[in-house]
């Protein structure tokens, strides 16, 4: 119908103005913040997922990067979302950043599927950023990145954002 909103739309809208708050006054690095959550979200859309995981992919950065928690992704967007989000996020007290990264790569694992495919779609928005912006991810990051790929491949978890994932990091050899 001509002029109505989609759920998805009006789901997006409410995500974004959540963010818009959430992030307002809070300094983040280029490529990342708002701008890395409409691109997770907008990798997530391109390969076919549904609009669930496009939310969770406009959020999987809220708690980490804001005043935002838990409790307040749930009281916006429900257990399911909520859920996601926080086994999308690292734990803050592990301060060694190999040891904080492996244990985000286990609470993923745990949740396994879709928060696998949040997890390489963000891995993807990133590198994409890096190569039209130039910027190079650390090398511990890539390291990161690498490491989450092989999860997903032990997984055996469809290719279908596993394959640009491997292709961008190819880049970085």
């Amino acid at each position: 119908m001509a002029g109505s909103v989609t759920r998805l739309e009006a789901a997006r809208a409410t995500a974004l103005a959540f963010l818009d708050e959430a992030y307002d006054g809070v300094s983040t690095p280029p490529g990342k913040g708002l701008e890395h959550a409409r691109a997770v979200a907008d990798v997530l859309r391109e390969n076919g997922y549904d609009d669930t995981l496009q939310l969770v992919g406009l959020l999987h950065d809220v708690v980490e990067d804001t005043d935002r928690d838990g409790d307040d992704v749930r009281a916006a967007f429900g257990d399911d979302a909520a859920g996601m989000v926080m086994a999308l996020t690292e734990d803050a007290t592990i301060r060694q950043y190999a040891r904080r990264k492996r244990a985000l790569r286990e609470q993923i694992d745990a949740a396994g599927s879709p928060v696998v495919d949040v997890a390489l779609a963000d891995k993807i928005a990133i590198l994409r950023y890096a190569r039209t912006s130039g910027r190079r991810p650390a090398k511990r990051k890539l390291g990161h990145y690498r490491a989450t790929l092989a999860l997903a491949t032990a997984m055996d978890h469809p290719p279908r954002l596993r394959a640009e994932l491997e292709g961008l990091l190819a880049a970085y050899q």
